[in-house]
């Protein structure tokens, strides 16, 4: 059973609440278990802080006593700095991206912050296993949510482009909660959509797939059809450039103007294409931001791809 599983050094800063500093080692464990954070993991609690106390980098040590473990963090203002940006942003966020952003408010070099920057002592920072990103440890987690709302209504599927008003308005999930499909086997990304494995069985739920997949026609153009497009394309710029050099000057030109109109369609075609891998891509990510920004992209080109088409129906009439 696979389900978004924090890191070890994440799990112990996950127990300390805000405010704390030092904990009793029994009390560490007792909340780890009561809390279930141990679950998904081939360790007890015990063992699981053992680990992570041997770290190099970890978030804590042996206090005053065997008896007693207290947390590493140090405040400095570019952890203040970067807690902000991701509680602004409610976005989970690469390293780099923080340290981009860090360079940007202070006067530290890269190298420096990165070296400052040690987000793993930091108890208001988590990670997930299998996921690079950061996040903060306040943020919820909304995979249960979403897929109860999928198995009480019987919702099998959901597409990329409509995946972040999905979430919003009809599961209600909360700004500063995350969603990580790609984590959890309850959930399988394919192309652009998203399946939610709601059947009783897993051969079921793999026909299931497999039935659904085979029914859903994508928007995206597929290599095939752009290979045969370009074909089609370059075979009528080669009639045209013929037909150009028995034409007088004036027609030479409006052909040529029809044949850019052509060609950048034909960029705005390729560039959908390419949406398409970046959606994926955003997808297995749950960056849901960036998939808007693309749907966003992908209507303003639709738009002006009809916009050209129009002039050259118009221009093929006179």
């Amino acid at each position: 059973m696979k389900r978004p599983t924090y890191t070890l050094p994440s799990i112990v800063k996950k127990v300390f609440r805000s405010g704390e500093r030092s904990l009793p080692r029994m009390e560490i464990c007792a909340r780890m278990e009561e809390n279930e954070l141990v679950a998904y993991t081939d360790l007890d609690s015990g063992s699981l802080l053992d680990t992570v106390l041997k770290m190099e980098q970890t978030p804590v040590r042996v206090g005053s006593s065997e008896a007693i473990v207290e947390l590493t963090y140090q405040p400095h203002q570019l952890y203040d700095l970067a807690y902000r940006f991701l509680r602004e942003s409610q976005t989970p966020k690469l390293v780099e991206q923080i340290v981009a952003e860090l360079r940007r408010h202070t006067q530290f070099g890269w190298n420096q912050t990165l070296r400052l920057l040690q987000l793993e002592r930091d108890p208001r920072f988590v990670q997930f296993q299998g996921d690079s990103r950061w996040f903060l440890a306040e943020w919820t987690l909304a995979n249960d949510q979403v897929f109860a709302f999928c198995e009480k209504n019987g919702i099998t599927q959901v597409t990329s482009r409509s995946l972040v008003h999905f979430l919003e308005q009809e599961v209600r999930v909360a700004a500063d909660a995350a969603f990580l499909p790609g984590l959890d086997d309850r959930f399988r990304i394919d192309g652009d959509t998203l399946y939610i494995m709601v059947t009783g069985n897993e051969a079921e739920s793999d026909l299931a797939v497999q039935e659904v997949a085979a029914a859903v026609v994508p928007d995206m153009i597929s290599a095939e059809e752009m290979n045969q497009h370009e074909k089609n394309h370059q075979v009528l710029k080669e009639m045209k450039e013929d037909h150009t050099m028995n034409n007088v000057q004036s027609q030479s030109v409006f052909q040529e103007v029809q044949q850019l109109l052509e060609e950048a369609i034909n960029r705005l075609e390729l560039r959908h294409t390419e949406m398409s891998q970046e959606v994926v891509a955003h997808f297995q990510q749950s960056n849901m931001q960036a998939i808007e920004v693309l749907m966003k992209e992908k209507h303003k080109n639709e738009q002006i791809a009809l916009g050209i088409r129009q002039v050259l129906a118009a221009s093929e009439q006179q």
